[in-house]
């Protein structure tokens, strides 16, 4: 990318399957009555509600033996809209809101973080906030069987000639500098199932991760919040090529 490129750019064929952001909080006044006093407030754009019982496994080896315990989670909450195009996720010290296809503009999209963010604190009263993490997954479309990767990508695993210079399938997970510093920046991106066999089909998946030594103010989080935006939509950007642009569809202001 052109270091006088615009960040920021609008795109009509928006390649984004799935935007999130996480809040995770410090104490929280935490009961079996605060998902319904959520619920009361979202209710009218969020109907549908779901409960999800989390279970995780825990492996302990020992010289002895091996064994193996199932461990129950947290009860979390969902949230969803009639549509299914947006669900809101709580639990004790947690908010997530989920944005599915149609992705809006981000100025669209973050009035409901924040009130979202408001709801929980009003219910659930957290001291501060403990880690942020946003993430975007573009699914990304290419409309041919084969093709160089360069021509579309500037990030792309590359294989030495004394292995033929050609891959197929990949998956390659790398942390970059984030445009912000205090920001930890995950980049994953690979192979998708394509829609045909005339096309080909990578995930690039980008995940901003905010965390301080000490739990920090709820009012805080919008400036961490825009930060993280800011560092995604510069890898997105510094990740792509104008002909992978021009798929997009750039919309002009």
């Amino acid at each position: 990318m052109n270091k006088n490129e615009k960040i920021g750019k609008k795109y009509k064929n928006s390649p984004i399957v799935e935007a999130l952001c996480e809040i995770y909080f410090d104490e929280s006044k935490w009961d079996g009555t605060l998902p319904g006093l959520f619920f009361e407030k979202v209710r009218e754009n969020y109907p549908k509600k779901k409960e999800l019982d989390r279970i995780g496994v825990q492996v302990n080896v020992s010289k002895e033996a091996q064994a193996t315990q199932v461990q129950r989670g947290g009860r979390r909450i969902q949230f969803v809209k009639e549509d299914g195009s947006r669900l809101i996720q709580i639990e004790n010290n947690l908010l997530v809101i989920n944005q599915l296809k149609p992705y809006p503009r981000f100025e669209d999209w973050k009035p409901v973080v924040d009130q979202m963010l408001k709801y929980y604190s009003e219910v659930a009263q957290p001291k501060g906030v403990r880690r942020i993490g946003m993430r975007y997954i573009n699914r990304i479309i290419i409309p041919a069987a084969k093709f160089k990767m360069e021509d579309y990508f500037n990030l792309y695993p590359e294989v030495p000639e004394s292995l033929g210079a050609m891959h197929g399938k990949f998956m390659m997970r790398l942390e970059i500098i984030a445009k912000h510093k205090g920001h930890r920046l995950m980049v994953t991106f690979g192979t998708a199932p394509p829609e045909s066999p005339e096309t080909f089909a990578e995930m690039l998946d980008i995940y901003d991760i905010f965390v301080l030594p000490q739990p920090f103010p709820i009012e805080n989080v919008d400036k961490y919040i825009i930060e993280a935006h800011e560092n995604i939509e510069a890898a997105f950007e510094n990740s792509i090529t104008r002909k992978t642009r021009e798929l997009f569809k750039e919309e002009v202001a």
